[in-house]
Order: structure tokens, then C-alpha cells, then sequence
């Protein structure tokens, strides 16, 4: 029974836990309306050409365009400019965005340097002390190193001493001896 709990977890439940602690995609960057907007422009450019071809007089003389027909020309024009302002609205919109992020780029930037310069200069420091640091050692290093030669020397006079002693005692043993 725990072998087919295992087995079931392993295949079913396993992937399932693996994609609920995955991090979520990333958001996809919102759609620039302007190309929308564009195409708008265009069927309303081909509406006014349309209009503006329109020839409808009242009794077909001189091929003169009818007040119905300058108010669709008239009514097309404002679509274009109506469709113009929201695509300079659009465009404005992106300038903004973009001085936004190059104000963000520029603030990270000096941030990232200064942190940099800060890392930098705290390396610097803590490099400055470990060579202080081995400074001082390799003083007390030789500090040290003096004191064992005096030690040693000091070692080496009294060695000699009670050589030079032991040898005027061993000689006057045998001068004792012989008288």
C-alpha cells in the first residue's frame, strides 16, 4: 500500500507541487496602441478620399460637390485630426514613459556606481589593514625571532660556562688527586 502511496505522489502529485513553487512568468510588456491607431488614420484617410471623390449636385451641373457631400469631407477631416490627437496623446504618452525610464536607468546607475565606489573603497580599506595587519606580524615576527637569538646565545654562554666549569673542577679533581 505505501509503495502505490509513493508511486502515485511521485507521478501525480510530484509535477503538480514542482510548478506551484515555480515563479510565475514574467508579465508581457503592455501593447502599443500606434499601430492600432495607424491603421484607424488610414481607413479614415481613405473615407475622406472617398468623400472628397463624391460628386453629387443637385441637378448634375458642373460637377459640383453637394453641401452632403462637403459634410462628409468635413466630417472625415475631423476623424483624422480627432484620430491625430490621440495618436500624438499616444506618442507624448511613450516620450514620457521612456524620459521615465531613462530617469530610472540614470538614478540606478548612479546608484549601482556609488555602491561601487563604496565597495571599492571598503575593499581598499580592508586591504590597507590586512597589510597593516601582516605589518605587524612580520614585526613581531622578528621581535620574536631577536628574542630567541638572545635566548639562544644566553643558552649557548651558560653551556659554555658550565663546560668551562665542569672542566676546571674535572681538572682540579686530578690536581688534588696527584698531590
Amino acid at each position: 500500500m505505501t509503495v502505490s502511496f509513493r508511486l502515485l505522489f511521485t507521478f501525480l502529485l510530484g509535477p503538480l507541487l514542482a510548478l506551484a513553487q515555480a515563479p510565475p512568468p514574467a508579465p508581457a510588456p503592455p501593447a502599443s496602441p500606434l499601430p492600432r491607431l495607424l491603421a484607424e488614420r488610414q481607413v479614415l484617410t481613405r473615407r475622406y478620399a472617398a468623400a472628397r471623390a463624391q460628386r453629387n449636385s443637385l441637378f448634375g451641373l458642373g460637377g459640383q460637390p453637394s453641401k452632403k457631400d462637403l459634410q462628409a469631407v468635413v466630417d472625415a477631416l475631423q476623424g483624422i485630426v480627432n484620430k491625430d490627437e490621440q495618436i500624438v496623446a499616444v506618442l507624448n504618452q511613450s516620450a514620457q514613459a521612456a524620459q521615465n525610464t531613462a530617469t530610472t536607468l540614470q538614478s540606478t546607475s548612479r546608484d549601482d556606481r556609488n555602491l561601487t565606489s563604496d565597495r571599492l573603497a571598503e575593499a581598499r580599506n580592508q586591504q590597507l589593514n590586512v597589510q597593516e595587519r601582516e605589518r605587524r606580524a612580520m614585526a613581531r615576527q622578528l621581535a620574536l625571532e631577536d628574542d630567541l637569538d638572545a635566548a639562544q646565545q644566553a643558552r649557548q654562554r651558560r653551556d659554555w660556562a658550565i663546560l668551562g666549569l665542569a672542566l676546571a673542577c674535572v681538572g682540579l679533581f686530578f690536581w688534588r688527586r696527584r698531590r
